[in-house]
């Protein structure tokens, strides 16, 4: 059965590959962000679907959008604003898209859209590879000759290989998936990218723990391969240098501390940004602030872990709402396509410790969806609790003692 293409599809499937497959348009070296096609999108395409409006519900998502922006503009007084400080309205646009196409779509639709991104993706890695097959030495391994190729997100490598990893979570249950899995684990690998390997091994553990014989037997033999993977690499590597090892090296970010930069570094002057403001420095503001109080320059424009980044800019008020946020995805339950979604957005969470920003729009398009499968549920039940209702009763069925 062909899925045929209407407004809300092409729409649906235009944005979810530029959100994957992330071309820019500009760079801003002052304020160290790109400005993709996908924000454009943003801007324009809740224009086609403002009677949507009516779909958002208040919510531990909503409430933290609103808190971040009143936040935002309660601390520009003192701290004023840039170009990043724009990032909360695309979050809030991508949450609102997020929400349409999650009450517009059926489950089927979304499984062949999530295989339609695959496809994206898959043709943007051939062509980037083609473009730079002299170089691919450059494009794969860590070295700092990359910074002119053009990653599948503006991020870099890393996010493109988590990117890739998060996608295979969105494909759980198609047939593509083994494709999917592979090619995040197999460019995770040769990128070196911790967060994409850790986001790859958690879409395999979901695939095997759904498929299981039993629940203990999968989960014990997955967590005895992982211990037995993790001893014979730490035995391999006292004798043999194992790079994709090196990564998972604490000592190595110990080391990148002392010269002011890595996550370590970041964490230092968050923490000490933090001890003269607990209530936000307002969206975009984090690293500039810390980069005012300590002296130092870096070269990242987050601190790599969200909880922190929420807490620095949007105060003590914001990270209670977000983890209220984390709180209700991972207790609320789902099914069919919400139960991938879900998945996503919860190794996004898992992942988030070490990497991201916190403002990605895709990240907030799939709580908008997850959002709205919940609320379409909602009003489903409603409507057949409705139609129980109002139906005749059917007359009461003899008592077979008395038949």
């Amino acid at each position: 059965m062909t899925m045929r293409i209407n407004r809300t599809r092409a729409a649906a499937v235009t944005l979810m590959a530029m959100l994957f497959v992330q071309v820019p348009l500009t760079h801003s070296t002052s304020s160290k962000s790109h400005v993709n096609v996908y924000h454009l999108l943003l801007l324009l395409m809740p224009l086609l679907y403002l009677p949507a409006v009516r779909y958002l519900k208040l919510n531990p998502a909503t409430a933290f959008i609103a808190t971040m922006m009143g936040t935002s503009l309660a601390a520009a007084a003192t701290y004023g604003g840039g170009m990043r400080s724009t990032l909360i309205v695309f979050v809030a646009m991508a949450y609102f898209l997020g929400v349409v196409f999650g009450r517009k779509l059926h489950d089927v639709e979304l499984r062949k859209i999530f295989v339609w991104i695959l496809g994206c993706c898959i043709v943007f890695i051939i062509l980037r590879d083609a473009i730079y097959a002299g170089q691919l030495g450059a494009v794969y391994a860590r070295s700092e000759g990359a910074s002119g190729i053009l990653y599948m997100s503006t991020g870099g490598r890393n996010i493109e290989a988590s990117l890739l990893a998060l996608l295979s979570i969105l494909l759980l249950g198609t047939r593509v998936y083994p494709i999917a899995a592979g090619i995040a684990l197999l460019t995770s690998g040769m990128m070196l990218s911790r967060a994409g390997l850790l986001g790859a091994a958690v879409s395999i553990g979901i695939a095997a723990y759904r498929t299981r014989k039993t629940r203990h037997y999968y989960l014990y033999t997955f967590l005895g391969v992982a211990m037995m993977v993790l001893i014979g690499g730490l035995v391999l590597s006292s004798v043999i240098d194992i790079p994709v090892l090196d990564r998972f090296n604490l000592q190595a970010e110990t080391q990148l501390e002392h010269k002011n930069v890595g996550r370590l570094a970041l964490w230092n002057s968050a923490a000490a940004a933090l001890e003269q403001n607990l209530l936000g420095y307002g969206v975009g503001n984090g690293v500039p602030l810390m980069e005012q109080i300590s002296g130092l320059t870096f070269v990242e424009n987050n601190v790599h872990n969200i909880y922190l980044q929420f807490l620095l800019e949007g105060g003590v008020q914001s990270l209670l709402l977000f983890l209220a946020l984390v709180a209700h995805i991972l207790l609320r339950p789902a099914e069919g396509q919400q139960r991938n979604i879900k998945a996503f957005l919860l190794c996004y969470l898992m992942l988030a410790f070490i990497e991201f920003s916190g403002y990605e729009a895709y990240f907030w398009f799939f709580v908008g969806m997850f959002y709205a499968r919940t609320d379409a549920r909602r009003a489903q039940a409603r409507i057949d609790a409705t139609a129980r209702k109002a139906s005749p009763l059917s007359p009461p069925h003899p008592d077979p003692t008395h038949a």
